[in-house]
């Protein structure tokens, strides 16, 4: 019995992602009646026939898109012209051409063989069905931005029709938000350690801001006199949150107490929330306020918070969103509309609120 040696994975050269996918694309047709691929190795052929497995295939890609070797087909030259016009001209931020960047890379990884001329409502069809198993907003979102694409190829003059315009977005669910157990404020304010802690807790769950959002926070956006916040949301757009009540008061105590380990009042370009390193008990060793937090450092953030309080237990990282945090002040007022808060609205109070002194049912000034 002759017993084969285990091939190599093949090398990934820079510039030559595209030539090797090319030779993957018959591979599956030349294997149907190749003797010599095994059957209990899936995830590995012998290098005879089938040049690249489903899986080298699929790292392949993901290697185009990170060297932009992409872009060397006829499609990925008008995905790079078009991302170069969102970036300069439209204005995108770098997290949204990320998001573009990876459907209509895979696109022209897709149609590799395709001139953009010759792209039908068809070829786009499989290309989405791509996404087939994924959610619906998903879906829906990989199909705006390829219709987006060929819009602007449209209007620049590339294609004399845009082949997406006949595609659909699906049909998404539309369900209510879910929400955090009742009075988890109370919970989560009642075990703070920090007054920076219980600063960002509430911005977060009175003001209703974003996980993103909360993260560029700095002391120099807090305005005590004017008793407002000045937020920078999605897609570089600006808002004004007005303050009262117990985030005033928290916003004091915050400017006129150390901050934990650095050992100094809080300067006005220091984030709210910035990076740290703790020991095993919790006890800070490192931190640097000068530094905005990564999304990942908001999300442990969030979970030491809930951990604190009890919500959750010792090391669970999942289970209660951060943006349900969005919606506790929703769930105080029947009727209100849960989703799509209107930005810079303000929140509802309570009686007890000490920064509402209006009588009951009084017009806002």
């Amino acid at each position: 019995m002759e017993i084969r040696a285990k091939e190599a994975p093949p090398k990934l050269v820079p510039g030559r992602q595209l030539a090797l996918f090319d030779e993957a694309v018959a591979a599956p047709e030349r294997a149907l009646g190749d003797p010599h691929v095994t059957s209990d190795g899936p995830h590995r052929s012998n290098g005879v026939h089938a040049r690249l497995t489903l899986g080298e295939a699929a790292r392949i890609i993901r290697e185009a898109v990170k060297d932009k070797s992409y872009r060397k087909t006829p499609l990925g030259q008008l995905v790079g012209r078009y991302l170069r016009w969102f970036r300069n001209e439209y204005g995108a931020t770098d997290s949204t051409i990320r998001d573009y960047e990876a459907v209509l890379a895979r696109m022209s990884l897709l149609l590799a063989d395709r001139e953009p001329l010759e792209v039908s409502t068809e070829d786009l069809r499989e290309v989405i069905d791509t996404w087939a198993m994924r959610h619906a907003r998903t879906r829906a979102k990989v199909t705006s931005v390829i219709r987006a694409f060929w819009v602007w190829a449209e209007e620049e003059g590339h294609v004399p029709f845009s082949p997406a315009s006949k595609i659909r977005r699906p049909r998404a669910p539309r369900k209510t938000a879910p929400l955090l157990p009742a009075h988890v404020d109370e919970l989560l304010l009642r075990c703070t350690r920090t007054s920076r802690d219980r600063l960002a807790l509430l911005v977060l769950l009175d003001c209703g801001v974003r996980r993103g959002e909360l993260a560029g926070i700095r002391v120099r956006d807090f305005d005590p006199e004017r008793r407002q916040l000045t937020v920078f949301g999605k897609g570089q757009k600006e808002r004004i949150v007005p303050l009262r009540g117990r985030i005033v008061m928290a916003l004091r105590t915050y400017l006129g107490e150390p901050l934990e380990f650095v050992e100094r009042r809080p300067e006005p370009d220091d984030y709210v929330l910035y990076p740290e390193k703790r020991t095993p008990d919790r006890r800070v060793y490192w931190a640097d306020p000068k530094k905005a937090c990564a999304s990942n450092t908001v999300h442990r953030w969030w979970y030491r918070m809930l951990e604190q309080s009890g919500l959750v237990g010792h090391g669970v990282r999942s289970g209660l969103n951060m943006h349900r945090a969005r919606h506790v002040r929703d769930r105080a007022t029947p009727g209100r509309r849960r989703r799509g808060r209107v930005a810079g609205a303000r929140p509802q109070r309570s009686l007890d609120d000490p920064g509402d002194l209006r009588p009951p049912g009084s017009a806002r000034p």
